[in-house]
């Protein structure tokens, strides 16, 4: 069976096309919307008999709707996108942070391990934490909409004075070079936090920025001290999960796995990490057949060894 897994229509347009559970084509792209040369070259593999999307529309459609966001429903309608590339075939889904915690089952690094999948928003998921043992995975806990440790992130890039979801690489290079500024700390954790044994819980939606809220700071201290904070939320979860399951292995997914920052403090703290060649959404084409072929078939997924064993 043929089977095509595609993340995209907002960003990271990716494709992968798996045969009777093979991965045959995988490619990346940070566009919007997928490539129609591409579609058409990619039939030389035989016609998809099943497109996997590596999110549920339908629910996304409504938080979109919540969020205030325009045009939600036309926004998420999957079967007319792929119609517009030519694909007519059927098309299922798995959830966003179900698409990302699968990347467990492309590794064999960990057989046991915590998953923890942060970004900015799935469908509602901000932050889940997956339990993986024995090639199965059993979701242990999430956080929700409004309360996302990634848009925390993406405000104070804005704050910085600079792009969210373009300028994150740059504004964590400027973290690394500053200290951190103790009173902006103090102001950020009283303004902005909500205190929980592992949830990252905000005073405040971040969704659309924070409206200049320490534009007295400068771009650096900003970044120092906001790069300080995420890692001591995104540990939090780590340390209470880990300590709660006995498992010093920890797999980290999602858009903020690209933060080299919490990378490295997961691994000053003592544990074991894997992470993703791509934790963020173009990954999710390949994990989220993943995760499909786990739920409907028997049979094991080959490990690509598609990641940082650090």
């Amino acid at each position: 069976m043929i089977i095509w897994g595609m993340s995209g229509k907002g960003h990271d347009a990716s494709i992968t096309v798996w045969d009777s559970g093979t991965l045959y084509h995988e490619s990346y792209s940070r566009e919007s919307r997928h490539n129609q040369d591409e579609i058409y070259g990619l039939l030389k593999y035989g016609d998809p008999e099943l497109v996997v999307w590596y999110e549920n529309p339908y629910t996304k459609a409504i938080r979109q709707w919540y969020a205030g966001q325009p045009n939600p429903v036309k926004r998420n309608n999957v079967t007319s996108y792929l119609k517009s590339l030519g694909i007519n075939c059927k098309w299922t889904y798995v959830q966003h942070h179900e698409a990302h915690a699968a990347h467990y089952y492309d590794q064999d690094t960990f057989d046991e391990a915590i998953v923890v999948v942060i970004d900015s928003i799935g469908e509602w998921d901000c932050t889940s934490v997956w339990h993986a043992k024995d090639k199965k995975l059993v979701k242990l806990g999430q956080q929700r909409y409004p309360d996302s440790v990634g848009l925390f992130y993406s405000s104070m890039v804005k704050e910085a004075g600079m792009t969210p979801q373009k300028d994150e690489a740059t504004f964590e290079s400027l973290a690394s070079i500053g200290m951190i500024n103790d009173r902006l700390l103090s102001d950020m954790k009283h303004d902005l936090l909500i205190a929980h044994p592992w949830r990252p819980v905000f005073a405040r939606s971040m969704h659309r920025g924070l409206g200049g809220l320490y534009e007295q700071y400068n771009q650096i201290e900003i970044a120092s001290t906001a790069q300080h904070l995420f890692e001591e939320i995104v540990m939090n979860t780590v340390k209470y999960w880990t300590k709660h399951l006995k498992c010093k292995n920890v797999i980290l997914s999602g858009g903020c796995a690209f933060n080299k920052g919490i990378r490295s403090r997961i691994k000053e703290n003592g544990y074991r990490l894997w992470v993703p060649n791509n934790p963020g959404d173009g990954g999710s084409a390949k994990s989220c057949v993943l995760a499909y072929l786990r739920k409907k078939t028997s049979f094991d997924v080959p490990a690509n060894q598609g990641g940082l064993n650090t």
